[in-house]
């Protein structure tokens, strides 16, 4: 199963993670686009508590493909539930760990548990920007380095959203693919 996971004020209209979900859904690939408890005014704890209920209802390693908050969610839930069952992570443009934003202070710090994301880490990859308002790029290599995946930076590409263009976003298709996401059967 695929669990695609929004950041703060959800992915809106044109997002690229809802035209993934679009893309998935009319392949007949297994997957699911939760609206998180509250994205506005997001609270770790619950987050990360459907996000528990979803994997654990699911036959098969999840594969999970984060937007910002997001990351750090998913990051959360490997802390609180270290048995839950991951295939591979796509994390983009996850918020710097130290982002002086008051909604979203229950996630920060976020745990960066390596040992944690090692059974998956060479099958995920975290994407960010070298001009993303909510983390450096510097910021970016530093997550990657702590969680122990690898990662990319794309120039100007801002906080991968639809303000800086990502609408339709193929690479997600193919990032999938590259991991064996789509249609696995085990």
């Amino acid at each position: 199963m695929i669990v695609i996971v929004h950041g703060y004020d959800g992915s809106g209209p044109g997002h690229w993670q809802r035209w993934l979900h679009d893309e998935l859904r009319g392949r007949g690939e297994a997957v699911v686009f939760p609206e998180l408890p509250t994205p506005c005014a997001p609270c770790k704890d619950a987050w990360v508590d459907e996000l528990a209920s979803i994997v654990a209802a699911a036959d098969a390693p999840a594969t999970f493909v984060c937007h910002s908050l997001g990351c750090w969610a998913l990051d959360h839930l490997l802390a609180a539930h270290p048995d839950v069952a991951v295939h591979a992570a796509l994390l983009v443009a996850p918020p710097s760990p130290l982002l002086p934003f008051e909604p979203v202070e229950s996630f920060l710090p976020p745990p960066c548990r390596r040992e944690a994301w090692a059974p998956f880490a060479a099958r995920s990859l975290l994407v960010g920007s070298d001009d993303d308002d909510y983390a450096s790029a510097g910021e970016i290599a530093e997550i990657a380095h702590a969680l122990g995946v690898p990662h990319r930076i794309l120039p100007g590409a801002g906080h991968i959203n639809v303000a800086s263009g990502f609408g339709p976003w193929p690479f997600a298709l193919e990032w999938l693919a590259s991991v064996d996401a789509d249609r696995r059967r085990h």
